[in-house]
């Protein structure tokens, strides 16, 4: 009789280890929160590597871009299993120019400043016209940067709407698991949208590389 506790608590864990293992399951389905942040990262690796190595640019507009895009790659690299390994891979500093430090007694001095932070709004206003021409030139550091927040949005967005209408078909609803019209009720999505599971967990990232992707295209309009 004296085992009776440990060996209760044992099948305690068990089924609590197959709620997370269903959990994160329902969270890989395809247009589920985990599955989408698994599609944006790739978007954004894919985005960044395949417009090659921009043309070193010391201007203030540049530095600008490359700070955008150095804050969505943090933003996506939080929500990986290993964001060092996944942040080290993207070689962010061999394919933009970035100020390690900016000196802050020159920055208070200097008129544009602005133009070296993320999130002030006169980087474009106030940057000199031959900076935001090369800085926006089809291999420029703005133009690298708004194409890979363009894809970490489009792929956030098309995920959004490929679920929608999936949902909105009952005879896809019925035949594939993971869809938040099969069983309702179930344990699997209830443990994923509780307040620490899996899918309230990516859902959080989803929405911090979202509005990280969307500050890059509002600064470059």
């Amino acid at each position: 009789m004296k085992f009776s506790t440990p060996v209760a608590l044992l099948a305690v864990a068990a089924v609590d280890a197959a709620v997370v293992q269903e959990d994160k399951r329902w969270c890989n389905t395809e247009g589920q929160a985990c599955n989408t942040v698994a599609r944006a990262a790739e978007a954004f690796t894919n985005a960044i590597k395949a417009s090659g190595v921009v043309a070193r640019d010391d201007s203030a507009a540049a530095q600008v871009a490359a700070r955008q895009v150095d804050q969505l790659a943090l933003a996506i690299s939080a929500s990986q299993a290993d964001p060092i390994t996944f942040y080290t891979a993207l070689g962010l500093g061999d394919q933009f120019t970035l100020e390690e430090k900016p000196h802050a007694e020159k920055r208070e001095a200097a008129p544009q400043w602005c133009l070296r932070f993320v999130g002030q709004s006169c980087w474009k206003r106030n940057a000199a016209p031959e900076d935001v021409k090369r800085c926006t030139a089809e291999d420029g550091a703005c133009t690298k940067a708004k194409r890979a927040a363009e894809a970490v949005i489009n792929t956030i967005e098309a995920s959004a709407d490929n679920l929608a209408k999936r949902e909105a078909a009952p005879q896809w609803c019925l035949r594939f698991v993971g869809q938040s019209c099969w069983k309702r009720n179930a344990a699997p999505e209830a443990a994923c949208n509780a307040p620490d599971g899996a899918c309230t967990k990516a859902t959080r990232d989803i929405h911090a590389m979202y509005n990280a992707a969307r500050h890059i295209i509002d600064a470059s309009a």
